[in-house]
């Protein structure tokens, strides 16, 4: 839930194919005053806040036929600045209706306090190409209870191609799971003399090394995405994140003596699972249907998987390079052992430790 800041209201929309997710933030001391409601997070208090948004708001299609409001979550809850009423909710039209056109209909707040208006804005629309780039409709008020939002036509070619985008943009920026691959890929190109790295691995043996691994990492991501994605398969962010920051540890702790020699594929491939668990939040945005639910998965790992690849083709001459430069030794443990800091950093961070 993004912070919020101003004392008006506020919607966001996330499209996807047949369904939209709606953030509903109202101040809590505005909705207090207009509906005499206690506001805090007793059940009775939860209850009666959830029966009036309900009955102040609607969502309707083309032809005024009520989509479904599934209340996922609400709080009353201080992120930034003053509290707000925090609501999560999945809508999904009525059979036969478009799925990316309804009529909003609000008059929460604004009814008993004419002042007061409430901004509907489109944070995402995976199928139509908004990827966390917000879109102002415009603000409901109590003058202008209604708003129409129409996102036009999407085909599967630009679920596909938005997917894909999606994908990219978050290995991109995901500089932990990068680092968790790297790391891992540092001592691919040497072998094991002694319990320590040696010499350089013929350049052959070290390409199919370095697939192996990136390839494991592959499977490993896209298979809890798939479970998330089919079977809802959860794990809360906190202990997900501390698993990746681990993964990067053990890496880093590997590239700088050999932990586990020749099971790298297999740790990429552990680990990997951990990973994907990370962008598990993010396949509420694929849709409801199974075929929408496939091309958008396909489109998001093949994203990931060529961001990937970009990275090890970019590390690959500089790792040979290392493996049979004469300092390339304390270049790599100097490699190790500021990952592990990073690592170290990012654990103690995630475990609240800090």
């Amino acid at each position: 839930m993004a912070a919020h800041l101003t004392p008006n209201s506020e919607i966001r929309l996330d499209f996807a194919p047949g369904l939209v997710k709606a953030d509903v933030v109202v101040p809590q001391a505005e909705f207090g005053y207009a509906t005499g409601l206690l506001t805090d997070n007793s059940p009775d208090s939860l209850a009666m806040a959830r029966a009036r948004v309900l009955a102040d708001m609607a969502v309707l299609d083309a032809q005024g036929r009520p989509w479904r409001i599934a209340v996922d979550r609400i709080a009353f809850e201080q992120i930034a600045g003053p509290p707000d009423l925090h609501l999560e909710l999945s809508l999904s039209p009525p059979p036969g209706a478009s799925d990316r056109s309804l009529l909003w209909r609000w008059h929460v707040v604004t009814r008993e306090a004419p002042s007061h208006f409430a901004l509907l804005v489109v944070d995402g629309d995976l199928a139509g190409g908004v990827l966390g780039e917000r879109e102002l409709v415009g603000a409901l008020t109590a003058g202008r209870s209604e708003l129409l939002v129409n996102r036009g036509h999407a085909s599967l070619g630009s679920l596909f191609a938005n997917a894909f985008g999606l994908g990219a943009h978050h290995i991109a920026e995901g500089y932990d799971h990068l680092l968790f691959l790297l790391a891992l890929l540092l001592p691919a190109p040497l072998l094991v003399s002694d319990g320590r790295w040696g010499e350089a691995r013929p350049a052959a043996a070290t390409l199919r090394k370095l697939a192996w691994i990136v390839t494991a990492f592959t499977v490993g991501h896209s298979t809890t995405l798939i479970l998330a994605a089919f079977f809802g398969v959860r794990l809360p962010p906190q202990p997900v994140e501390a698993g990746i920051a681990l993964s990067v540890l053990v890496s880093a702790i590997h590239a700088a003596r050999p932990v586990f020699p020749g099971k790298e594929p297999l740790v990429a491939g552990l680990f990997g699972l951990v990973h994907g668990l990370a962008f598990a939040t993010l396949v509420s945005n694929f849709g409801l249907g199974t075929t929408t639910r496939v091309v958008a998965i396909l489109g998001f790992n093949l994203g990931i998987e060529a961001v990937q690849l970009g990275v090890v083709a970019l590390a690959l001459p500089v790792l040979l390079m290392l493996a049979r430069w004469r300092h390339g030794h304390r270049a790599r443990l100097a490699l190790a052992v500021l990952t592990g800091i990073a690592a170290l950093v990012w654990l103690t961070e995630r475990l609240g430790l800090s």
